[in-house]
């Protein structure tokens, strides 16, 4: 036992490390990127640096709350996901009322160039509102599920006590991403129902238990993507971008473009020509392309690489952990950084839709940038407090060792006495 918690200690030493190293290079490469894919369109605006300034103001604001998260007791942040849920709730309820509009969505708050983007926030409140509803179960030896009836009651009418209903933690995600979806924001919406679905199948949930749904889902999604004419082009750019090169899928073509020119070493930083109006959203969703234009495929792989460090010592730190919250918070905050990272480079790359899913670091974006930082931390949190515990565990271990062999020389020599 004291080896063993030595060892978890110094692999959870190990893991912070490796993740702290991970989510610091992410945004030095995003800084750097984001500069790169502004500059020209700042420059014409009088300032070359604009973009970028903005960029290390949300940085700095987004380290206040991340220290904050970082050096508090994580199991805290349970108590505070019911504030969090109604308050992410109203934000999202008041943006079509007094929301501000931008290339025919309407998806931010604020006054004038101070926005906030409550669907960034979506994100992280469905990951801590679903590890909190979770938790109870676990420790309770409960059987999660994916469906659950509204009504334990035998005296509820028959509707409510049968096993159709989305489970709890789902139906509330579920409830959240609806008035996303209405934005329009649909890759935005897929996110916050991914991260809670892979969280309850990792509690315990059969997948099987919920086959027939799941293809009425899919038949529902099918029909909700058809029915949006933007989305229909999105879907038929995606099969064929080079057919409507010149419209539907000049967005797409234009990344693939980018992205093959950039080769294996790159073109050189800030030297890629596709920012130069001729690959939309250069800075946001598709930074991507112009990073690999500018770097090359080493660069490319380099930051894959970095968000597969991520995944691998964020899913060994929910292992490691020792309570069901934060195994749970750890693979919600790691899936968080896995799931967007593996979205936005395949939508650039062409193996998925343009959905408009930015990617964690890289990407420009305030609130996103705010919320990665929060989110890092908080896994950061859960193997530094991890790594803490199994070092207590460790010196009592000792402890009681020193003690009993105190206690056995005692009676050697003093025999008869205790």
């Amino acid at each position: 036992m004291l080896m063993m918690n030595n060892k978890k200690a110094k692999q959870m030493y190990r893991a912070m490390l490796l993740l702290l190293g991970a989510f610091a290079l992410l945004w030095v490469i995003g800084t750097v990127n984001v500069f790169s894919a502004t500059f020209a369109e700042d420059r014409l605006s009088g300032s070359a640096y604009g973009h970028l300034l903005r960029q290390l103001v949300f940085s700095a604001v987004g380290l206040i709350p991340a220290v904050m998260v970082f050096r508090s007791d994580y199991h805290r942040l349970s108590k505070y996901s019911k504030l969090m849920y109604f308050v992410t709730l109203l934000l999202l309820l008041a943006v079509p009322l007094i929301g501000i509009e931008a290339n025919g969505a309407r998806r931010w708050l604020g006054i004038g160039k101070l926005t906030f983007q409550p669907s960034e926030l979506a994100k992280l409140t469905a990951i801590l509102c679903t590890a909190s509803l979770l938790t109870p179960m676990l420790k309770a030896g409960k059987e999660v599920t994916f469906l659950a009836p509204l009504s334990h009651n035998k005296k509820a009418p028959v509707w409510q006590r049968f096993p159709w209903w989305p489970q709890r933690a789902l139906l509330l995600t579920l409830v959240l991403a609806v008035p996303v979806f209405k934005q329009p924001d649909a890759g935005t919406a897929i996110i916050i129902l991914i991260l809670p679905v892979l969280m309850v199948w990792i509690s315990g949930a059969k997948l099987m238990e919920v086959k027939w749904p799941a293809l009425l889902v899919a038949v529902g999604a099918i029909f909700f993507v058809l029915y949006e004419p933007y989305r229909r082009d999105r879907i038929i750019a995606w099969i064929d971008p080079w057919e409507y090169e010149k419209t539907l899928g000049y967005q797409t073509v234009q990344g693939l473009i980018a992205i093959g020119s950039g080769g294996i070493f790159g073109q050189g930083l800030a030297e890629g020509i596709s920012k130069f109006s001729y690959l939309p959203e250069a800075h946001t969703d598709f930074a991507f392309a112009v990073l690999a234009q500018e770097l090359g495929l080493r660069a490319s792989l380099g930051m894959i690489v970095l968000f597969g460090i991520i995944l691998v010592y964020g899913c060994k730190c929910a292992v490691m952990c020792q309570d069901p919250f934060g195994r749970l918070l750890a693979f919600g905050t790691t899936m968080y950084f896995g799931v967007q990272g593996f979205i936005n480079i395949g939508m650039v790359s062409g193996l998925l839709p343009v959905v408009g899913v930015p990617l964690p670091f890289i990407s420009y974006g305030g609130t996103s940038l705010i919320v990665n930082m929060i989110a890092a931390a908080i896994l950061l949190n859960i193997c530094k407090s991890n790594r803490r515990e199994a070092e207590r565990q460790t010196r009592l271990a000792e402890e009681r060792e020193f003690t009993s062999m105190r206690d056995e020389t005692r009676s050697v020599f003093r025999p008869g006495r205790h």
